[in-house]
């Protein structure tokens, strides 16, 4: 199926590893010109390679802090030097430390608060011009199942990632005229640095062998796995195509059956 997205400009948030990079190589693969970003530079540079290589896509990669609202702006700025336009935003972002909730301090709640919707929020605030300007957008929020069921343990993660859908529900019915889509989508377990660090703090929590953690993670879902990151990339191209024209502010799981949630 041709997605139609070739020559689509697309912006990957923290695009170097897991998710990130599962998203931005598959929209490669489909035909958008790339940028991404991510703090580490060594990473990031030898995935904007090797993307180009297995490709043929151009991959702009330029480090930059997401929380950092001066850094955002210069990566955006590249952007816009280099493509002229936005057409694809896919806001991602790393975790937050788990923690509960009152043990948790102000600053903990405030380097959060910035991570996963500030940084969302200013990254919009971005794109939305140059996507009303040319009638067409999409934006596709990375969170976590903690929004439909909150997870143990996680409570900066259950009160922010809640938070962003929020924002994106609003964003998507101000927009929607504007022929911008926008979509969050909450994430299960897939094979990433992230959920291995979650995995081994569940683990030490418990007394338990990472090995036994991840064993009854992947027993936990209706699949019996993990996912792989490409998998993920493959609904990202969905919703970032005209074949998802009548779908707007959704919030869709991708969690290999972990939600048994039916709305």
């Amino acid at each position: 199926m041709d997605l139609g997205l070739t020559n689509r400009v697309a912006v990957v948030l923290a695009g170097s590893s897991g998710i990130g990079r599962g998203i931005a190589t598959t929209l490669a693969k489909e035909g958008c010109r790339l940028a991404i970003c991510a703090r580490g530079k060594d990473r990031l540079v030898t995935t904007a390679d090797e993307i180009r290589i297995s490709t043929g896509a151009s991959v702009l990669a330029v480090p930059a802090d997401v929380c950092d609202p001066r850094s955002l702006d210069l990566f955006f700025k590249a952007v816009f030097d280099a493509y002229g336009r936005v057409d694809v935003l896919i806001n991602n972002t790393g975790g937050p430390p788990v923690g509960k909730c009152l043990v948790l301090q102000d600053e903990d709640y405030e380097a959060a608060f910035q991570l996963v919707l500030m940084s969302k929020i200013r990254a919009c605030r971005h794109v939305v011009s140059s996507m009303s300007k040319n009638g067409w957008g999409r934006i596709i929020n990375v969170e976590s199942t903690s929004v439909k069921c909150a997870l143990d343990n996680m409570g900066l993660s259950n009160v922010f990632r809640s938070a962003s859908t929020a924002f994106a529900k609003t964003l998507s019915m101000e927009y929607a005229r504007q022929g911008i889509r926008v979509h969050t989508l909450l994430s299960g377990p897939f094979l990433t640095n992230r959920v291995n660090e979650l995995g081994a703090a569940a683990a030490r929590q418990r007394g338990i062998s990472f090995e036994e953690w991840k064993a009854e993670a992947e027993a936990g879902t209706a699949l019996g796995r993990f996912g792989d990151p490409l998998e993920y990339g493959d609904l990202v191209a969905f919703l970032a195509s005209d074949r998802s024209s009548y779908m707007n502010g959704t919030c869709i799981a991708i969690d290999g059956g972990v939600l048994k949630t039916i709305t």
